[in-house]
């Protein structure tokens, strides 16, 4: 699959629950260095299981939610189904956490090259979240991570 870059806006109007928003976000993010491996398709899993909307999802749900996105993708495009995910998060104000889940998808893998930075920086920027907020979530997301490293080092 090609690198994906987020859409600039425009297209046709895609009705999206915030579960299937924040998913497609997720699922987009997989992308975004054109390709998707085991270990991002396990840390969206992990992620969306831990957001209260999916607390009482089984696997079946979250197959049919997958389900449900790509046809959307396929009937609507997915220019479309990612321009009304971006609106539909900033609608709801679940803008933090979509933006979470896609980075914490990318860099599951313990690399975040330059094609996938410059698609979180488009990301907080659509979902209309601010650098200086942006940078705080990171921080947060990955100092904890660090802080359990260094005891881990130290016992």
């Amino acid at each position: 699959m090609s690198k994906r870059k987020l859409p600039r806006g425009g297209g046709t109007q895609v009705a999206l629950s915030p579960e299937l928003a924040i998913a497609a976000i997720g699922l987009f993010s997989l992308y975004s260095d054109g390709e998707s491996g085991e270990v991002e398709t396990e840390a969206l899993g992990e992620m969306l299981s831990a957001i209260d909307l999916y607390e009482d999802y089984s696997e079946d749900d979250f197959a049919a939610l997958g389900t449900e996105i790509g046809t959307l993708i396929n009937e609507e495009g997915i220019e479309a189904v990612v321009t009304q995910a971006l609106a539909t998060a900033r609608d709801e104000g679940i803008q933090e956490a979509a933006f979470i889940v896609a980075v914490v998808v990318i860099a599951s893998d313990g690399e975040v090259p330059e094609e996938e930075q410059e698609f979180i920086d488009s990301l907080y920027q659509a979902l209309g979240i601010s650098e200086d907020r942006a940078n705080e979530m990171i921080d947060e997301l990955f100092s904890s991570d660090e802080d359990e490293d260094e005891e881990e080092e130290e016992e």
